[in-house]
């Protein structure tokens, strides 16, 4: 018994109206939302603030201690360290500062100016045994500003009353 031939399987035609509604529909959507926000206030609808106008309110300039907190910097000093690595010299040269409060920023001035010398010494030997990889990057940055802080503060206030609030780099140089 000779079987049926098989239906050849019929290709469905293209859909290119479907396509071109599909088209029109995401052209229309993009140009709607552009269009939204020239006649409706968007900030009211979603619940957000309005931008500032630039004029900043007492309650802005205001911290949490009812006082305005200005931040001033006081220059630690700059320091050139060979990096511990073993197949090229390299060398990181750095120059630090700390952020205090600028009601604090005579008393620290003074306090760094008598420990300058153990400072740079301290950043000196804690750089040298550190290797390229430990310096490199933002996560590089970040650590040796954290590491520097808490150790400034170890060696200026052993007590823990300090007004230092970050260690900056004024200068951050690898090669």
């Amino acid at each position: 018994m000779a079987s049926a031939p098989a239906a050849a399987p019929t290709a469905a035609p293209p859909k290119k109206k479907g396509k071109l509604v599909l088209i029109v529909a995401a052209v229309l959507a993009a140009a709607g939302g552009g269009a939204i926000p020239m006649f409706v206030d968007v900030s009211k609808v979603v619940g957000a603030k309005p931008a500032d106008d630039g004029k900043e309110t007492d309650k802005k300039k205001k911290k949490k201690g009812g006082h305005d907190e200005h931040l001033s910097a006081v220059l630690v000093g700059d320091v050139s360290v060979n990096l511990a690595e073993e197949r090229m010299t390299r060398f990181i040269r750095v120059k630090v500062a700390v952020q205090v409060e600028a009601a604090s920023e005579k008393k620290v001035q003074e306090l760094v100016e008598k420990q300058k010398v153990a400072l740079k010494s301290w950043m000196i030997s804690h750089i040298a045994g550190k290797s390229l990889k430990d310096v490199s990057g933002t996560l590089g940055v970040n650590r040796l500003q954290r590491e520097m802080m808490e150790r400034f503060d170890d060696m200026l206030y052993p007590n823990g009353e300090s007004p230092i609030r970050a260690v900056l780099f004024e200068e951050y140089i690898v090669q």
